[in-house]
């Protein structure tokens, strides 16, 4: 808890991903039952006798017809005794091992029948005070939402627990135990034990001990599962395109009759934040760690008052405080010779159990000391002085900004985003609220929310003696403590000096000059998609849907991406992905348009494909303009600003120890080289080849694309069509002529997949024991669709036989993977790929079975059954991805003009998918999947001894299925 990663990232999941405050076993009510807020008018809630609750949220987005469901058990790794340390994790597994109605080895198999996938729509995580099963059900007769209330009834009190399959899964947890272990989750569970060594927390991550999940007899299981997993801890959660009276009737007749086996029982004591401890530091070394993380805390008893309007007013100002802390922050880190990478202030509670303050910095090693003197003063320039008026301004634009962005898409949210909503809810006690009365609410607030408050709020947090100071990284120091000590104390007696005060920024790019002419217009009817030519050859492509209300999204294709990319100067590609948009504008850095555009809804991304380099945004109709003036003026008056070079080579060496030195990293540069043929555009150069990358190449690069390169403009979603021309007429309508078609780059799109060797190890040397095994077949490109789409189902089945296998049989490893990758940019390429995450000794064993699985494949054939499996989930993720923006932005619209195949791909998907053939895919098998042509691989760690004062840690926060 006191790093910046540690303290945000477990937020992300134990917070977003569902945190969890002590429940009250007695009254069971909603939160909503004991606070002035009122909850979202909805939502039906309801209350079994046996104190089983539920909630149900009629929904039809995006797709009628369908519901995410969800069993919410107040049951977590906090409940645990030092005997059981990993139980509630195991035992989340075990649901889907053998129950009252779904025999061991046949719950998976049954719910693809119906249409779900493995992972995608039935899965479950536990967390530390929470367990949450979960099923996407593609229909909602009563049949299907019989089928998952009778699951979810099980996995309440209708687990077996066989003792077979609780030592056949062991295997696999102790595999997602290796496959979360990294430098990060040690330094998070150093900074644990740090801040609070009262406390059962760092004793509990749910992923548990290896010798814990290796030596749990059933008994221990069966005593976990009947102490906690009862009527009063349990909710169902229902969202989606349902009849009310239907599932509130089929709850009632699975759960009336359920009851606690062993009676209820208090929730764990999570002992006490420890105080009176004045300021104190400690060191963390992790040598294979990309930089050093330092953090200056507070950490407190956090108030244990409900959510209330009050509660969350204060909440607000102390989060207007730290975003206008971390204004200052993000220019700092921006400067010439700053010490840090980036940093940032933020604040969080957990559980009703410890309230955390901090500011945090990211640092080269030798920059340790300087990065902590930044910290500690801008963190005390505002205790001191306040904030300024520019900065309160657009702190509270910012803030607004966010709440308006939830009301404007409330009637557009996905049943999944709906029913994970209310497992936020419930984790952290609050009222879940209409985002439209939030608006209200918020806005009626602002008026009376003044700087000085912000200042009250900060003050009052940073109040008292104990601060705790924690450095993890790859930093090594004699006497750790003592020196950082001496670091702080030095760094306090310095005084600070008042904020500058700011001069309002007005955007110098809203006129471009005269609108440019339409010169073609093409309605493609069916699509419902139209498609502009402007007369300086600037081709746009729109489509209205409802997908998301008051969304737009808009992309900017030209040039030709990794095809265009420089052989000479190797590493040019992911330079310029991280630089160019950090570079801002000519006449405004990042930090201006921040500013600038506090109080509106635009984005800028950069990305470059192999094909085609993409601009992109998010908006909403209201600033659309805004937006495209923005894309535009990105396009034609790039800043090039030396900060974004200073910023990208302070993080080289951080980029390169994890390219180096995890699984990870080898998988994304050396592996993703070797299937390229270490082809330069898909491989980060030597290190000191890609610090000699400049603007002034980059600038050369890409300006005669950025000026004249072929270019189609995309924008979908919440539109208005007329007015939607009008507003690129008038910004990239105006742009100087340019080219009206797309160069062929036939000798760029050559690559092949290598001939060899038919096996290949790849070693590194790390502190983590996790490698892996891969397998590749190489196959053909995406342009015979058709073939394409055979093959991604055939990479489905053999998924599916990989999960039987490796994962269920064996027990070898928690996550092995197949799918299949076809190029629509290089001509003849494309592969079927198979991984799985190993310890290292069982690499030799697992990589020959790859290609026995395969070859298996094509002499026995595919089953009907296993056929059937994988290809109806697929036909209802398909329906549900055409009504998905994303879906249009990335497969159909961009290009189309250029590349009119696309809306025949389009035409087509539902109908091709549907009509393909089990014998169509046993071809596939033997055409592709023989040893022949297959290469095996394995990345094995070479390891190090770690350091002393290294931590050696599982994965904290949530784990899944």
């Amino acid at each position: 808890m006191t790093t910046r990663k540690l303290s945000l990232s477990l937020v992300a999941l134990l917070l977003a991903a569902v945190p969890f405050s002590p429940p009250r076993l007695s009254a069971e009510p909603w939160t909503h039952e004991e606070s002035d807020l009122k909850p979202d008018g909805k939502a039906v809630f309801g209350r079994l006798e046996n104190g089983l609750r539920y909630v149900i949220y009629p929904n039809k987005f995006p797709v009628e017809g369908r519901a995410s469901i969800r069993l919410f058990v107040d049951a977590g790794s906090l409940m645990e005794e030092d005997d059981q340390q990993g139980m509630a994790h195991f035992l989340e597994h075990m649901a889907f091992n053998g129950s009252k109605n779904f025999a061991a080895g046949t719950m998976v198999e049954r719910f693809q029948r119906l249409g779900m996938g493995f992972g995608a729509d039935t899965n479950a995580h536990t967390s530390f005070r929470e367990t949450v099963y979960k099923l996407e059900l593609p229909k909602v007769d009563e049949k299907m939402l019989t089928e998952g209330l009778h699951l979810f009834r099980d996995d309440l009190d209708g687990m077996l627990l066989g003792e077979e399959e609780i030592d056949k899964e062991r295997g696999v947890i102790l595999s997602e135990k290796l496959a979360r272990d990294s430098v990060e989750t040690r330094v998070m569970e150093a900074g644990y034990e740090f801040a609070m060594p009262d406390s059962l927390l760092p004793k509990r991550f749910p992923i548990g001990k290896e010798e814990t999940i290796k030596g749990m007899k059933r008994q221990r299981f069966v005593d976990f599962y009947q102490k906690w997993y009862t009527p009063k801890r349990a909710v169902v959660i229902v969202a989606g395109d349902v009849d009310i009276p239907l599932v509130e009737r089929l709850i009632k007749e699975n759960f009336s009759d359920a009851k606690a086996q062993v009676g209820d029982s208090p929730d764990q004591s999570l002992g006490k934040i420890t105080e009176g401890r004045g300021l104190v530091a400690k060191l963390h070394t992790e040598l294979e760690a990309p930089a050093t993380e330092i953090s200056i805390e507070v950490v407190k008893p956090a108030d244990k008052e409900g959510d209330s309007v009050s509660r969350r007013r204060e909440k607000m100002i102390r989060n207007l405080a730290d975003g206008m802390v971390n204004q200052r922050l993000s220019e700092l880190a921006k400067k010439e010779n700053s010490p840090v990478i980036e940093a940032e202030a933020y604040n969080f509670d957990m559980f009703k159990f410890v309230a955390n303050s901090g500011v945090y910095a990211k640092c080269k090693p030798e920059n340790w000391e300087p990065a902590l003197n930044l910290a500690e003063q801008e963190l005390r320039r505002a205790l001191q002085h306040g904030f300024t008026p520019a900065e309160f301004a657009e702190a509270k634009a910012t803030y607004l900004k966010g709440i308006r962005l939830r009301a404007e898409g409330k009637d557009t949210r996905k049943n999944a985003e709906l029913a994970d909503g209310f497992v936020r809810a419930l984790g952290s006690e609050l009222v879940f609220t209409d985002p439209e009365d939030d608006l209200k609410r918020v806005e009626k607030e602002l008026v009376t929310v003044t700087a000085e408050d912000c200042l009250t709020s900060l003050r009052d947090a940073w109040k008292g003696n104990d601060i705790q100071i924690f450095i993890g990284g790859n930093l090594k120091l004699d006497n750790a403590s003592e020196t950082i000590l001496a670091a702080y104390k030095a760094s306090a007696a310095k005084p600070v000096a008042a904020p500058a005060q700011g001069a309002e920024a007005v955007f110098a790019y809203s006129n471009f000059g005269e609108p440019g002419k339409v010169v073609a217009r093409n309605d493609v009817k069916d699509l419902e998609i139209i498609q502009v030519v402007f007369a300086n050859q600037v081709r746009l492509n729109l489509k209205k849907t409802d997908f998301e209300k008051n969304s737009i999204r808009v992309a900017v294709n030209f040039g030709g991406g990794k095809l265009d990319a420089p052989a000479d100067k190797p590493g040019m590609v992911p330079y310029a992905q991280s630089v160019f948009r950090q570079g801002g504008l000519e006449k405004h850095s990042m930090d201006d348009l921040r500013r600038i555009f506090a109080s509106k809804t635009v984005s800028t991304e950069f990305a470059i494909g192999d094909d085609t380099f993409t601009l992109a945004g998010k908006t909403n109709p209201q600033d659309l303009d805004a937006q495209l003036q923005l894309l535009c003026a990105t396009l034609s008056a790039p800043g090039y600003r030396e900060e974004a070079d200073r910023q990208f080579k302070m993080n080289l060496e951080a980029v390169y120890q994890e390219l180096e030195h995890t699984a990870e990293g080898v998988m994304q540069n050396k592996v993703v080289g070797f299937i390229h043929s270490d082809d330069f555009r898909f491989v980060f150069p030597p290190r000191e080849e890609m610090g000699r990358r400049t603007l002034t190449e980059l600038k050369a690069w890409l300006t005669p694309m950025l000026k004249d390169g072929y270019m189609e403009i995309t924008v979908l979603g919440d539109i208005e069509v007329e007015k939607t021309i009008e507003l690129v007429a008038a910004t990239f309508g105006t742009l100087p002529k340019r080219a009206d078609k797309r160069p062929n780059y036939d000798e760029a799109r050559k690559m092949t997949f290598p001939e060899g060797p038919r096996t290949k190890d790849i070693k590194f040397t790390t502190e983590i024991p996790r490698a892996y095994a891969l397998a590749y077949w190489p196959t053909d490109d995406m342009l015979d669709v058709k073939r394409t789409r055979r093959l991604i189902l055939l990479g489905q089945i053999l998924d599916d036989r990989l999960r039987l296998k490796i994962r269920e049989e064996l027990g070898e490893t928690y996550s092995p993977t197949s799918y299949h990758v076809a190029s629509d940019t290089f001509p003849g390429y494309g592969y079927m790929t198979a991984m799985a995450t190993l310890k290292p000794e069982q690499v030799e064993q697992v990589k020959p079975m790859f290609l026995e699985i395969a070859e298996g494949i094509i002499k026995e054939g595919i089953s009907d059954d296993e056929f059937q499996r994988a290809r109806e989930p697929q036909l209802q993720q398909l329906v549900q991805m055409r009504r998905d923006n994303r879906y249009w932005l990335t497969r159909v619209l961009p290009n189309c003009q250029s590349q009119p195949y696309r809306l025949e791909w389009c035409r087509s998907l539902v109908d091709d998918f549907t009509g393909i053939k089990k014998e169509e895919l046993n071809d596939l098998a033997k055409t592709y999947l023989g040893g022949a042509k297959s290469i095996t691989m394995g990345l094995l760690p070479e390891l190090e001894k770690a350091p002393e004062g290294a931590g050696k840690a599982a994965a904290a926060g949530s784990v899944s299925k």
